[in-house]
């Protein structure tokens, strides 16, 4: 499989080819690797995000304390999935959907690097 990806800037001497899998995606967070050696890699097709409900869901919130613990509930959420992929012990993790702030926070201090919204197709042929 032979596919021409054209990035904007550079000269025609510049091109190349690659024996592999190019992707024009960055990281989540500026101060992931952008570099890796051989990465331990693990793709994703879930988004790592809180989990709203599905049907329509309504919160009375009474006073202070009622937000914070909704704020609790989805820390303990994202990090209990970051949690379970980083036992993996990756280098690199791409998903097809979202990377919330929080996730990619405890990546982050993981020493992960995330990439986000990932065509299926690429994600396929990366697998």
């Amino acid at each position: 499989y032979v596919r021409v990806e054209k990035v904007p800037g550079g000269e025609i001497e510049e091109s190349r080819v690659l024996d592999g899998v190019m992707l024009n995606k960055d990281v989540v967070h500026p101060k992931m690797k952008r570099s890796i050696k051989n990465p331990r890699i693990i793709l994703l097709d879930c988004p790592l995000e809180y989990k709203k409900g599905e049907s329509q869901t309504n919160i009375e919130i009474q006073n202070e304390a009622d937000w914070n613990r909704i704020l609790e509930i989805e820390e303990e959420q994202i990090r209990g999935l970051c949690d379970k992929i980083i036992e993996f012990k990756p280098d690199l993790v791409f998903t097809e959907k979202g990377v919330s702030d929080l996730a990619s926070h405890f990546l982050l201090k993981a020493g992960v690097s995330a990439i986000r919204r990932l065509r299926k197709t690429d994600n396929n042929r990366i697998a």
